[in-house]
């Protein structure tokens, strides 16, 4: 069993998706498109998402302990050159990133090349994770993963998931809070049968309930941010999330040095929305 791993991150990409509104047939319509463009090109939203591209995602992606695996980073056509510049700028510097611009408005359309032609030239599907480009993997996730992934071989569907995260809350121009989670499937992964078909065509939450699963407690696999420029934010202030405990700044830096240590430095007050 192949156990190629490859992980999918979609940059203000302009189509049909998992995200909220944008999952319905419809969401391919030129009017639907446009009001989504309008938000997912703004340029101070793109210039906050690629800083957390840079400094979150990608710095997590640079930190792993495997480093054996690729990185695709899909977006849109549509997106203007400009920005497509400095996102292909950002790719460059990180060995596993591909950038993957594509003219499809549905996701796994998009992918659906991509994956045939891992698939192909490592004699099987491989094993996917999904990212979010402001969130971050621990970096000892791909190490986890290729462990789990031999182990599990003689499946050819499973899902492998690390419940254990971190998280930072910061709306309206609020201090950061600090977090820890324990949510299923958050930090998901599966290796899926059919070649062309992406980690995206399934909730991550529901892989559980479609294909044999396991999960791993040994590690905090993801750190989530949600802040006003995140895809939650969109119908104002979402409630604190479930599986969620605050826990103090010092608690915090201690998981980060442990789980994500390349994120030591950063200051996660640069995430708070300045109104002037």
């Amino acid at each position: 069993m192949n156990n190629r791993i490859v992980g999918f991150c979609r940059f203000a990409f302009l189509g049909r998706g998992d995200w909220k509104g944008m999952q319905n047939p419809d969401a391919t319509d030129a009017q639907i498109l446009a009001e989504r463009a309008r938000m997912l090109f703004d340029p101070d939203r793109l210039i906050q998402r690629l800083f957390t591209l840079e400094h979150i995602t990608l710095a997590s992606i640079a930190g792993q302990t495997d480093q054996d695996f690729d990185f695709v980073i899909l977006t849109s056509d549509s997106l203007p050159d400009e920005w497509k510049h400095r996102l292909a700028q950002l790719c460059d510097k990180v060995p596993q990133a591909r950038l993957v611009v594509s003219d499809a408005t549905d996701t796994n359309r998009a992918l659906a090349p991509v994956l045939e032609e891992i698939s192909r030239a490592n004699a099987g599907p491989p094993l996917q994770f999904r990212l979010d480009d402001d969130d971050a993997l621990g970096w000892r996730y791909m190490e986890k993963l290729r462990s789990h992934g031999r182990m599990l071989a003689e499946l050819p569907r499973v899902a492998i998931g690390f419940p254990r995260g971190l998280s930072v809350i910061t709306y309206e121009g609020a201090a950061p809070t600090f977090w820890q989670t324990h949510r299923g499937f958050t930090g998901a992964a599966a290796r899926l049968q059919l070649e062309s078909k992406s980690i995206f065509a399934l909730n991550h939450f529901n892989l559980p309930r479609r294909m044999p699963a396991f999960t791993d407690l040994s590690i905090m696999g993801h750190l989530v941010l949600r802040w006003d420029n995140g895809d939650t934010a969109t119908d104002g202030v979402p409630e604190t999330p479930w599986g969620y405990e605050q826990v103090e700044e010092a608690q915090f830096g201690r998981d980060l040095k442990e789980h994500f240590p390349f994120l030591m430095e950063f200051d996660w007050s640069r995430l708070r929305r300045s109104d002037g």
